[in-house]
């Protein structure tokens, strides 16, 4: 059961090793990917004091090889611009981030119309 188990997830995690092929990790970080049945995911890792954080880009995709999300994270913290698709492939929102905190958002429906932010 074990090796089937395996071969699922290499199976799954194909879409994230060759989608991530743009995928460049910084100097000094260690490229890592990660599957379920739901998503898979590939980022960079950086161990600092003993600590190890996610440092540089982060992509996920859908099962069917969609870009669900995308962004970059600095030591752990989220960083920048960080993008998000339905799994139809249409934009669903970006939410920028200072030093892991959210500073601005907006977000959007299945036709390209801005809507409010999703209440979680």
């Amino acid at each position: 059961m074990r090796a089937v188990h395996c071969l699922f997830t290499l199976c799954l995690l194909i879409p994230a090793i060759s989608n991530g092929g743009s995928l460049v990790c910084p100097k000094g970080t260690t490229p890592k990917a990660e599957a379920t049945p739901e998503l898979s995911e590939a980022w960079c890792e950086i161990s600092k004091d003993g600590t190890t954080f996610q440092h540089g880009p982060y992509r996920a995709w859908w099962p069917n090889g969609k870009l669900s999300t995308e962004g970059q994270y600095a030591y752990g913290k989220q960083t920048g611009r960080w993008r998000g698709w339905y799994v139809t492939g249409e934009l669903q929102g970006e939410e920028w981030y200072e030093e892991g905190r959210k500073i601005r958002s907006r977000y959007f429906d299945k036709t390209h119309h801005e809507i409010p932010e999703p209440k979680t």
